[in-house]
């Protein structure tokens, strides 16, 4: 899959699925120094994704300092043509014009390679 690079950032599609509602969203930056990937909340309100009492709050810390995001668990997520089911993120804010950070629990399981001689990310041995 091609990726962008803007501003300093690589950037990509993931698609979310949730109840049964899909949506691709755009600019997403892959992050290897995230531990989680985190959804801008905002973008996936047209889908139904909303935070409701009792929703886990998770706490993360990054050179912003710390912030807090709720975590839903998703029908199923999309990433350069790797699928988790049921798959757990956090939604929440970011203070940059990016809808979210893809995260390393997306990319060490998918086993991707990001190739930025050729600008794109793709799975090991999958091409």
């Amino acid at each position: 899959m091609r990726i962008e690079y803007s501003q300093g950032l690589l950037l990509a599609p993931l698609t979310v699925t949730y109840n049964g509602r899909t949506k691709t969203i755009d600019r997403m930056s892959i992050d290897t120094g995230a531990a989680h990937t985190i959804v801008v909340s905002d973008v996936v309100d047209d889908i139904g994704v909303a935070f409701k009492t009792g929703d886990p709050i998770n706490r993360s810390q990054g050179i912003g300092g710390a912030d807090y995001a709720f975590e839903k668990t998703v029908d199923n997520i999309e990433f350069g043509g790797y699928r988790m089911t049921k798959k757990p993120l956090d939604f929440g804010r970011i203070d940059w014009a990016i809808n979210g950070l893809i995260g390393l629990d997306i990319i060490l399981p998918g086993r991707f390679v990001v190739d930025l001689n050729a600008m794109e990310v793709y799975q090991k041995g999958i091409r």
